[in-house]
């Protein structure tokens, strides 16, 4: 063997290697799905989807947050709308916990804020019989969480709480916003 054959014996391997690589790549170019797809299953955009998802009341100031912030990420600001074919109903339970905890005063310096939200999809135009609630068609759970630094003005900690709360809430939405989206886009199969 010349020294020619061997500076082309290597090439000749990475050209096969690479041509395998190309090959297995485009066998299984059309069996993924772009994370952030705009389309679902059925042909139907994922906006439409979301269109139809009337969000009930959660009560409230914390669950009316989460429900306002669900509401404009849906629909795009278009609002709530009423009789749509899907409701979503949510449970929302919001808690702050002292973190770290001032020794002298036994004032909280840092507290962390969870919001926890139970949710459940539920199809309206399915029929229910006569006293029996619905069926959901999915349920998932959802949470935020945010910190403050607790401060000894009682006025600047309230607002200082709320705000963490919101940060929360708007956390929580953009999670059940990611999970209806999987929902749509790969639905379970019917029975």
């Amino acid at each position: 063997m010349s020294s020619l054959d061997r500076t082309r014996l290597p090439s000749r391997r990475r050209l096969l290697g690479l041509a395998c690589a190309g090959l297995l790549a485009l066998s299984t170019a059309g069996c993924f799905r772009p994370m952030y797809a705009e389309d679902t299953g059925d042909g139907s955009k994922l906006s439409d989807k979301f269109g139809q998802i009337e969000i009930v009341f959660a009560p409230g100031r914390v669950g009316n947050e989460v429900r306002n912030d669900l509401i404009f990420d849906l629909t795009g600001g278009a609002g709530n709308p009423a009789g749509a074919p899907y409701q979503l109903i949510l449970q929302v339970n919001d808690s702050s916990v002292a973190a770290v905890v001032d020794p002298y005063t036994g004032l909280p310096e840092v507290e962390l804020v969870s919001v926890d939200v139970n949710w459940q999809l539920i199809d309206t135009t399915k029929p229910v019989k006569a006293g029996a609630k619905p069926t959901p068609v999915t349920t998932g759970t959802a949470f935020g969480k945010a910190s403050i630094d607790s401060g000894y003005q009682r006025f600047a900690r309230e607002r200082a709480l709320r705000d963490a709360q919101n940060r929360a809430s708007r956390v929580a939405a953009e999670m059940i916003r990611g999970q209806l989206a999987s929902y749509f886009i790969a639905p379970p199969p019917k029975s």
